[in-house]
């Protein structure tokens, strides 16, 4: 199955992306990296990448998210990613990139994380 993307808005300000799919080297994925930059130029600062539906991520997926995480981070927003599990959960854990960005079980304790005083 190819990459599905899906927006939605929790209120007040937190950006839910809804992957579906693979996400791997190819067209579909780079969509993923201009959403955020859209979605950043729109003052939509606070992002989640649910990545429940996610059936298959390579290394290209995972730079695209740490590519995505630090463009977030300068433009003075921040990423959460929710619902990893599976071969997508065990490549953060294994190129720890879950000590750089943060991982949640669910949407709504990623969301709850932005409420939380820093």
């Amino acid at each position: 199955m190819l990459l599905q993307i899906d927006t939605k808005q929790i209120e007040p300000d937190v950006t839910v992306l809804t992957f579906s799919g693979k996400i791997t080297l190819g067209r579909e994925s780079q969509r993923i990296e201009m959403l955020v930059k859209e979605l950043l130029q729109q003052n939509r600062k606070k992002l989640v990448f649910d990545l429940a539906g996610v059936t298959y991520i390579d290394s290209t997926g995972l730079g695209i998210i740490t590519f995505c995480s630090a463009t977030a981070q300068a433009g003075g927003g921040a990423l959460r990613v929710a619902g990893a599990s599976g071969i997508a959960e065990k490549l953060f854990q294994m190129t720890r990139l879950d000590k750089i960005i943060p991982l949640y079980p669910s949407v709504d304790q990623a969301c709850q994380d932005f409420t939380l005083p820093a």
